[in-house]
C-alpha cells in the first residue's frame, strides 16, 4: 500500500471515529464506500494486532538493583575464631547452630 494511500484511510478512520456517526452514516457524508471504510478498518487493526504479536515476541531486559549489598567470600581460606587458647576454623557451609553452641561452649571455659 502506498504512503499516501495509507495517510488518507488512516485520516479518513480518524474522522470518522471522532464524528460519532455509524460507518453508514459516515461514509454516505463523506461519499466514500461503507464497504472500503471497514475493509481498512480491519485491515489496520490486523495491522496492529501483528506488531503488537511480534513486539512481545522479543526479549525485553530490566535492570535488578538488589536492595542490599551481595557479599561473596571469594577467599577459599577459612575464618579463624580464637577463644583463649582454642581456635576454631570456619568455612564455608558451616552449620550456623553447631558454630553457636560451640562458642557459648567454649566461652565457659
Amino acid at each position: 500500500m502506498k504512503e499516501e494511500d495509507r495517510k488518507l484511510w488512516t485520516n479518513r478512520i480518524k474522522d470518522y471515529r471522532a464524528s460519532g456517526l455509524t460507518a453508514v452514516k459516515w461514509s454516505e457524508k463523506n461519499d466514500v464506500s461503507v464497504h472500503k471504510l471497514r475493509y481498512y478498518i480491519n485491515k489496520f487493526n490486523k495491522e496492529k494486532k501483528l506488531e503488537s504479536k511480534q513486539e512481545s515476541k522479543e526479549p525485553k531486559w530490566v535492570s535488578v538493583v538488589p536492595e542490599k549489598p551481595i557479599v561473596e567470600n571469594k577467599s577459599e581460606s577459612p575464618l579463624k575464631v580464637i577463644i583463649g587458647n582454642v581456635t576454631i576454623e570456619v568455612t564455608s557451609g558451616f552449620d550456623e547452630d553447631t558454630f553457636q553452641s560451640l562458642i557459648r561452649i567454649l566461652s565457659k571455659c
